[in-house]
């Protein structure tokens, strides 16, 4: 009897690992792209890109490419700022499609 009292938990495992994975996908989505000047085409550096709900975020490179990776379950939004530029929303409803984002200047 003591013996079964003491590997008990062993039974427990099995079911806390089956509900943890249907609370949290097996690994992050990864959401990558690039950001560019709308009127002439060219890379932006220094994009500032987050998602609403949560604390993810992400600066676009020299090259204006970036990499954001989530926990949260897609649908997302994805907001875009950047202090020279508009400021610009994207839904993002699957994560594999590369984003082209193009941003318009402020006028």
């Amino acid at each position: 009897m003591n013996r079964t009292h003491r590997n008990s938990w062993l039974i427990a495992l099995p079911a806390f690992i089956l509900h943890t994975s249907e609370i949290y996908p097996e690994r992050p989505h990864t959401i990558t792209g690039a950001v560019r000047n709308s009127a002439t085409d060219k890379n932006i550096e220094n994009v500032y890109i987050y998602i609403t709900s949560g604390e993810e975020e992400a600066l676009s490179n020299s090259k204006g490419l970036f990499t954001i990776s989530t926990w949260q379950d897609l649908p997302v939004t994805l907001v875009i700022e950047h202090p020279v530029y508009k400021q610009k929303k994207i839904r993002i409803t699957d994560a594999s499609q590369y984003q082209l984002i193009k941003l318009d200047p402020k006028q």
